[in-house]
């Protein structure tokens, strides 16, 4: 049963109509850097295609402008790096739990890498307790990558540890990979910053944010609680002007420089809160990194 996948699907074709698929196909092509490629057949252009690829000649015999497409000479390795844990059972910034972005971003990332014949695989949870999977095309066990990432991500877990994950897959993962990181909206830059820099001397990494809920934003009646340590946060947040603003600050500071190190990094990034920023959010992304960012 691939109840998770059907809903990835689901959400694709709400968002991607049929004759934009090859543009989103080329934007995942386009994440292999240096892929060796062979030509396959002609189809027709659609904006966004790179105009490099128009074949002149038969455009010209055609009556209409004509694209060469071309298939790999050899796949290539989708990691996804799933930290899960305690945060993603929190509430993201769309109200949703952030486990549902993370596995439609994975869902999102994994089936196109299956269409294109790319194994998937994953690494999960933190030094200590690591648990990575063997990488294969298939439906059936992108489902399992995506209900491992649910079930990883309780209130009851452990808490997740990205920067140990990521100096996990430095010493660890061989080879030239495709490592998608969803990441936790807590991050500090200064933390991943040096390890980004030395798994981008080795593989095409792609970043996913999970945007937080703003507690400032809500009912001043709600309960709000910090599932990292399980407790309240305090009601000061709330009735404290000057306190409020801070934290507002804070945040914003923190964004930023997560951002400017993702730039630094030359890492591909976007962030989301709900799930029906996903797609859009990642078409967006891969189509940037097809005209060059």
């Amino acid at each position: 049963m691939t109840r998770l996948v059907h809903k990835v699907k689901g959400k694709l074709s709400i968002h991607v109509r049929r004759r934009s698929v090859a543009l989103l196909d080329g934007g995942y092509a386009s994440v292999h850097k240096g892929r060796s490629m062979d030509f396959d057949d002609l189809r027709e252009y659609a904006v966004g295609d790179d105009i490099r690829d128009i074949d002149w000649k038969a455009s010209a015999r055609h009556g209409s402008m004509l694209i060469k497409r071309y298939v790999a000479e050899r796949h290539f390795s989708l990691i996804i790096v799933m930290p899960a844990g305690r945060e993603m059972a929190a509430t993201a910034a769309g109200g949703e739990p952030k486990r549902d972005i993370a596995v439609l971003a994975a869902g999102v990332l994994g089936w196109l890498a299956i269409r294109h014949g790319d194994d998937v695989a994953m690494i999960s949870g933190a030094p200590g307790r690591i648990h990575a999977t063997r990488a294969r095309s298939s439906e059936g066990h992108l489902e399992h990558l995506l209900q491992e990432t649910l079930a990883r991500s309780q209130p009851d877990s452990p808490s997740s540890d990205l920067p140990g994950l990521l100096r996990h897959i430095t010493r660890n993962v061989k080879g030239r990979k495709v490592l998608l990181v969803v990441a936790d909206d807590g991050v500090e830059p200064a933390e991943v910053e040096d390890t980004l820099r030395s798994l981008r001397l080795r593989h095409e990494v792609i970043w996913v944010d999970v945007a937080d809920l703003d507690p400032l934003g809500v009912d001043p009646e709600t309960l709000v609680r910090d599932v990292a340590v399980d407790h309240p946060l305090p009601d000061l947040l709330l009735s404290d002007r000057e306190l409020a603003a801070a934290f507002t600050r804070s945040e914003s500071t923190r964004r930023h420089d997560i951002e400017a190190m993702l730039r630094r990094t030359d890492v591909s990034s976007a962030r989301a809160g709900h799930t029906d920023e996903v797609v859009p959010m990642i078409v967006k992304m891969l189509e940037r990194r097809r005209r060059g960012r």
